[in-house]
């Protein structure tokens, strides 16, 4: 028989209840929650997505020189664009570019499913690309100008944490969701269906959007609870710089060139594999499902490197984390289309997402850190343009030697991207410290 004193502890009381009810509404109130959110729908949808477009390409007859089109699609509005954009967050401010972004997404989501050509796939990518980039530049200017500059890097590593969520989230439940929708054979040459996965981007992007307005709201609940440094005013003499200048300012940031092209080499491997991994599985007899899960691998493994970012950065230093950032990755995709096990192509995933986790937001940090905060924006605005440019470039260029050999040489070519990555890393100095905030 249960004594009375345990009934009245087990029971919670009034005023805990309003604490636990308050402690939960002030989270959501919180911009910061409310930006990983906003991160994780969009990043889920947008990585469910683009395989899946690889998919509906290769059910419509493309090539590996097209899926190669498709993919560098995704970057096109986005290179001629990322500095402006970057511009306009630092005079504007960032929520409405927030909202902008999730809106094209959501455009793009309900598009797919009735587009059924190439063409129509490759300049859906592009305004893809385009909502990616607005969203992308906001939410980073967010991250960067909230709180703290101490603290600058666990932040940046909390969001990369939540980036690598959706890329895991998005593959895996983008394919377990069209390998269990069957398809008419005589419209489908797949199987399956991928039109519930751009039915399910729809529903994710529009709670996205929801989220993302509540953003451009007066912040008055909010105040003195987190520290915003507010858009930079006319008065910033550095936003009277024309494009060229703000460019070469940025550029003059001490090793920019080298954190640009680690970052560029890491974003354009995580791409093509998303874009040329079901084009793989389709020569290799791998399912959807099996696909989606490898492309899950490689996120997971990415947020859990993420999540050791800041002891590794104190074991190692920040030379030694970049370069084990495309090393490994770069080593993991040279042996990877020469294994036909299965267990062994998700370990090799593992490494390689392991590694490419990490150059993202060691990469990120230090730009935001380094840029003047009135330029910040436009800071990450330069560097996603260096990433766009090698998503453009090397896609197309990779789908031509593919096409020209085989789907290994993809690999092959990513290997070497990589490890031409490394050796700008160990030629360089980034021995500045990262949390630095100059005006």
């Amino acid at each position: 028989m249960s004594s009375p004193r345990t009934v009245v502890v087990a029971r919670s009381s009034p005023q805990q209840r309003r604490t636990i009810d308050n402690s939960a509404r002030g989270l959501m109130r919180s911009p910061f929650v409310r930006i990983l959110l906003i991160t994780l729908l969009l990043q889920t949808v947008i990585y469910a997505m683009r395989p899946m477009v690889s998919y509906k390409a290769i059910s419509i007859g493309a090539n590996n020189a097209e899926l190669g089109l498709i993919a560098s699609s995704f970057a096109v509005l986005s290179l001629l664009v990322a500095v402006s954009i970057g511009r306009w967050v630092d005079r504007w401010g960032e929520p409405r570019f927030v909202i902008a972004g999730a809106v094209i997404i959501l455009s793009v989501a309900v598009g797919l499913i009735w587009i059924d050509s190439i063409w129509a796939l490759a300049a859906s990518q592009a305004i893809l690309g385009l909502g990616h980039i607005l969203s992308v530049v906001a939410t980073q200017a967010l991250v960067a100008n909230r709180g703290d500059p101490k603290k600058r890097n666990g932040r940046f590593g909390m969001f990369t944490v939540i980036v690598s969520l959706g890329q895991l989230v998005g593959p895996a439940g983008g394919g377990l969701l069209a390998g269990t929708s069957a398809s008419d054979p005589s419209e489908n040459t797949l199987g399956f269906g991928v039109e519930q996965v751009f039915l399910g981007a729809t529903i994710a992007s529009l709670l996205a959007t929801i989220i993302a307005l509540s953003l451009i709201q007066p912040a008055r609940g909010t105040r003195g609870r987190e520290k915003r440094v507010a858009p930079a005013t006319d008065a910033s003499p550095q936003l009277h710089l024309k494009y060229w200048e703000s460019v070469g300012r940025v550029m003059k940031t001490p090793n920019m060139p080298q954190a640009m092209l680690v970052s560029l080499s890491v974003l354009t491997a995580i791409d093509i594999l998303a874009a040329y991994l079901p084009a793989y599985g389709q020569a290799n007899g791998l399912s959807v499902e099996t696909v989606g899960l490898l492309l899950a691998a490689r996120a997971a493994a990415s947020m859990g490197s993420r999540l050791l970012m800041l002891p590794l950065l104190k074991f190692a230093g920040l030379r030694w984390t970049l370069a084990l950032s495309a090393v490994l990755p770069a080593l993991a995709l040279a042996v990877f289309p020469f294994v036909g096990s299965l267990p062994v192509l998700y370990v090799l995933l593992a490494l390689a997402g392991f590694g490419l986790g990490l150059g993202q937001p060691v990469t990120l940090a230090w730009v935001a850190g380094q840029a003047p905060r009135a330029i910040r924006g436009t800071a990450l605005g330069v560097r996603i343009t260096g990433n766009r440019l090698g998503q453009t470039v090397l896609p197309a260029a990779i789908g031509l030697i593919a096409g020209a050999s085989s789907i290994s040489a993809i690999f092959l070519a990513l290997a070497g991207l990589l490890g031409a990555s490394t050796l700008a890393v160990l030629r360089a100095d980034f021995s500045k410290d990262l949390s630095s905030d100059q005006d």
